[in-house]
This record gives C-alpha cells, sequence and structure tokens, in this order.
C-alpha cells in the first residue's frame, strides 16, 4: 500500500472513531493487544492439563445440555461436576447463573448448592433486554435445594455468607474489571485450603486463549496461587488448584492427545 493510501486511510480510521467512540474500545479490547499486556512468562496461557490428571476416575455423564448460546461446552460441564465429586458433601457456589445448565448437572453431586446472579433491576442498570433477563434461571425454577442469591456481584456482600466452599466457578460477566473484581472476592472470603476455583470464558474455544481473562484473573487471584493456575485441555476453562502437575502449553493446530466418546438423547421440555 502506498504512503497516501496509507494516510487516508489513516485519516478515515480517525474520522470514524471520533464520529462513533465506542470503535476505540474495540481496538484496545483485540486479543492480540491484551497479549501484548500479559506478563512474559503467560503469554502462550496457563499450562495446560488434562482431565485425566485431575480426574482419575472421571464421570462422563450428563443430564441436561442445552446445546444453546451462552452456555458450556460439554467438556466445562464435566470438569464441574467431576470437581465436585472430589468432596464428600460438596459446597458449590457460582457466579453468573444464565439458564442454570452448569449446576443443574450438580444437584446429585453437590449438597449444598448456591448461585450468585443479577436480579431484574440490575439488568436494567445493564441495559439488558426484558426476554434475556427472564430467560435466566430456566433450568433452576422451583428447585429448592438451589439457593439463589440475587445482586450485583461486583457490590454482593460475599462476607455475609460466612461460608466456604469447595468448589467454586466464576462465570458472570466477562470483562476485565468484573472477573477481577469476582476473583478478589472468591479467594478473599469463599476458599478453604483445598477449594477448587474454576472460570469459564478463559478461552474463546479449547485453542484460543482469551487474554483479557488471563489478565484478569491474575490481578484477581493472590500472587502466591499463581503456581496453581492452569487451562484445563479439551474446555475453555482455567482451573485453580492447589497441586503441582506437569504441564505443557498450548499449540494450535496439534493433533489431539486424548479423543472422547459420547452418547446423546433428545428429551422434550415440558
Amino acid at each position: 500500500m502506498s504512503l497516501s493510501k496509507k494516510i487516508s486511510k489513516t485519516v478515515e480510521g480517525i474520522a470514524e472513531i471520533i464520529k462513533n467512540p465506542w470503535l476505540l474500545n474495540v481496538i484496545i479490547n483485540q486479543n492480540e493487544n491484551w497479549q501484548k499486556k500479559t506478563p512474559k512468562q503467560y503469554q502462550k496461557g496457563f499450562g495446560q492439563i488434562s482431565l485425566n490428571q485431575l480426574f482419575s476416575d472421571f464421570d462422563g455423564n450428563l443430564d441436561t445440555v442445552a446445546f444453546l448460546d451462552g452456555g458450556s461446552m460439554i467438556t466445562d460441564l464435566l470438569l464441574l461436576k467431576n470437581a465436585c465429586l472430589q468432596f464428600e458433601s460438596c459446597k458449590y457456589f457460582e457466579i453468573g447463573t444464565w439458564r442454570g445448565e452448569s449446576i443443574i448437572n450438580l444437584v446429585n453431586v453437590a449438597e449444598d448448592l448456591n448461585t450468585l446472579d443479577l436480579n431484574v433491576k440490575d439488568y436494567k442498570t445493564y441495559n439488558f433486554s426484558e426476554e434475556y433477563a427472564y430467560a435466566h434461571g430456566f433450568f433452576i425454577r422451583d428447585i429448592p435445594k438451589i439457593k439463589q442469591h440475587l445482586g450485583d456481584s461486583t457490590k454482593f456482600d460475599f462476607s455475609g455468607l460466612n461460608e466456604k466452599f469447595d468448589v467454586i466457578f466464576i462465570d458472570g460477566n466477562h470483562h476485565f474489571d468484573f472477573v477481577v473484581s469476582d476473583t478478589k472476592n472468591v479467594f478473599e472470603h469463599l476458599v478453604h485450603d483445598n477449594s477448587i476455583v474454576i472460570w469459564h470464558d478463559y478461552a474463546f474455544s479449547p485453542e484460543k486463549i482469551r487474554f483479557e481473562i488471563v489478565n484478569a484473573i491474575l490481578k484477581g487471584t493472590p500472587v502466591q496461587y499463581h503456581e496453581y493456575l492452569y487451562h484445563v485441555e479439551n474446555t475453555m476453562c482455567a482451573i485453580y488448584v492447589p497441586k503441582q502437575f506437569s504441564v505443557d502449553f498450548l499449540q494450535q493446530y496439534n493433533d489431539p492427545k486424548q479423543t472422547f466418546s459420547v452418547e446423546v438423547k433428545i428429551n422434550s421440555v415440558q
């Protein structure tokens, strides 16, 4: 491209940003820019561990999978389920519930089940549509075993729970400041010595890391725990588990290390 064309493109770009300032956020939040901000040792993401490494007796059964937008992969849901199975009478807490697909699969493997999600007035604050707001919690309505806490996680009084949890799932707002806030609150108020913390959308896909979330996890997690942060292969999740594992690092288009057998049955929704 000639210099004159480059200058013309630059002028056009600046004019477009002046007319639409929100475009600047798009540029700033590009994944490549977040990767450049990432500490050097994490520019390939967290070390990877497999589901086999985490769970020697892996349970691959799920009761409810919607296969709809905004949900989790089958492997993400199985990660949560098997994490809960590591604890007798597991105590579980999640931030961000959406339709409730994650927690409904834990009803038979966790004893104490808790969710935190926005209430209707909070959805209005963030300009979400009414349809979007009322789609939340579809799978967990009228299930007394699940305790539903309502509120904005950046304002919620986590200390008021006065309780520690075995497995915590962070799956709320996935922008940097929110993930930092949720992570800090979890480590300050909810974890005990053996807790497992799982973050959803650490990756856009199992082979594409989301570096905004990498940076948020690092900022929100106490430094002494950074050595226990991992990416779970074949999932979109990062995990904190206070154990040492042999790791490798993500390389796109590598040959699969393992495959999964899947059986799908269709259940009608009444």
